[in-house]
């Protein structure tokens, strides 16, 4: 009798350790049905697939994620109301405010990931970096609102537009081989994180593709709010290019302490660090005088090109208050990538996590209209990358012809060193 309670209590654990199991892969799991295959976040009977949105609505990082979600939120209204969805399913948006904390992100990833089929947008590096490994472990994609070179070699994460490291390599290739400056007194200000870091990475392979004077490097904490010891640095040390990986809190810190000091070297902002609406500020606008900005994508009303001209008419049905603004483009273009993604996994009839990665590996190019350059994905680091191009702006004052505030110095280009660079 003990023997056979024992066999009994045994295989009472065992049934239920595999209960146990099976709830918690169910909502990971795939079911196939009609020859459709279907995966987490995608509902069947309701006909919707829920995306994931990871995103700072709060916080100083929120003029920027603000803007970029409602550009998703836009591309998806017109999708499920003016193209009648995907394969008539819905696009819905599971969005989570991480305050551009990893921490924070990781918490919301884990307490929604059973919900939704990919993540539309992450932005941040440091928190997208936070989440990768889990998003790994889910075989999830994340398409990352953050150039970072580095994601190119994750298999899940989603590059859009053209890393940081060859945004600074694009900047120094204008100054040395269109500008004829040679040998020029180079300097960089750096957020010291992950982010930072690349823009860092493309600034010495720069100092030595094309032989600058680099006279100084100096970084600053996320949290940092006095600039005066790293500007002091580039103006005792002559820096008279002085690139800056920074968000736009933090780029407007640094050039007040400098109109302060006195110091006014050629100010190159990587494309986090800049923000038109700064510009409608009267005590703020002075400081951006003249300053460049490495970017991509179309002038905001040049409806020359079809995806300007689509994202203004939406913006007209969805988001008539919207003001001109680079996020919100860039969010707009990074649903677009994400649409492809989402129209060809429906088309090869294959919804689950696997499926949208083989959808997202065998994309090959992306035509976005011309709202950002035609995008090229693959499967090596190299092929990740999406574009390498870039165009070098002057922040002028906001007009009919510049709504942005921005004014290009270049054509669209890619320099020596981002042609050459391996990922």
């Amino acid at each position: 009798m003990a023997i056979k309670k024992t066999l009994r209590a045994q295989t009472l654990i065992l049934f239920a350790t595999v209960a146990l199991l099976i709830s918690g892969c169910a909502s990971s799991s795939t079911s196939t049905s009609g020859g459709f295959t279907s995966g987490p976040g995608v509902d069947t009977k309701n006909k919707t697939i829920t995306l994931g949105v990871f995103t700072p609505l709060s916080g100083s990082v929120a003029v920027i994620g603000k803007p970029l979600t409602r550009g998703i939120e836009v591309f998806f209204d017109y999708v499920n109301k003016d193209l009648g969805g995907i394969d008539g399913y819905q696009v819905m948006l599971n969005e989570q405010d991480s305050k551009y904390d990893p921490q924070t992100e990781a918490t919301e990833y884990k307490a929604v990931h059973n919900d939704i089929a990919m993540v539309a947008e992450s932005l941040g590096t440091e928190p997208t970096f936070q989440i990768k490994d889990l998003s790994t472990t889910d075989h999830m994609l994340v398409s990352a609102a953050t150039l970072a070179s580095s994601l190119a070699r994750e298999k899940y994460l989603i590059l859009v537009g053209t890393p940081y490291r060859l945004q600074v390599e694009n900047a120094f290739d204008y100054i040395v081989n269109t500008q004829h400056v040679q040998n020029p007194a180079t300097g960089i200000i750096y957020q010291n994180d992950e982010y930072g870091q690349d823009g860092l990475t493309g600034y010495k392979e720069s100092v030595t593709a094309y032989h600058l004077n680099d006279v100084g490097q100096a970084s600053y904490g996320v949290t940092d709010t006095d600039f005066t010891a790293e500007v002091s640095q580039m103006a005792s040390a002559g820096a008279k290019y002085v690139f800056l990986t920074t968000t736009p809190t933090v780029t407007v810190g640094i050039l007040t302490k400098a109109f302060q000091l006195h110091y006014a070297p050629q100010w190159i902002l990587q494309s986090p660090g800049f923000l038109s609406e700064l510009l409608a500020i009267p005590q703020v606008a002075p400081l951006f005088n003249g300053v460049w900005v490495v970017g991509q994508g179309a002038s905001w009303g040049d409806t020359s090109k079809p995806g300007m001209a689509e994202m203004l008419s939406n913006i007209q049905k969805y988001a008539s208050d919207q003001t001109p603004d680079g996020f919100f483009e860039f969010g707009y273009t990074e649903a677009k990538i994400t649409y492809a993604i989402l129209k060809k996994a429906f088309d090869n009839k294959d919804v689950s996590r696997d499926g949208l990665y083989k959808a997202f590996a065998s994309l090959g190019t992306v035509d976005l209209g011309g709202l950002y350059p035609t995008a090229h994905y693959g499967t090596s680091p190299n092929q990740r990358v999406p574009t390498r191009d870039n165009t070098i702006y002057e922040v002028v004052p906001p007009s009919m012809t510049a709504p942005l505030g921005l004014m290009a110095l270049s054509s669209d280009f890619v320099g020596t060193a981002a042609m050459a660079s391996q990922f």
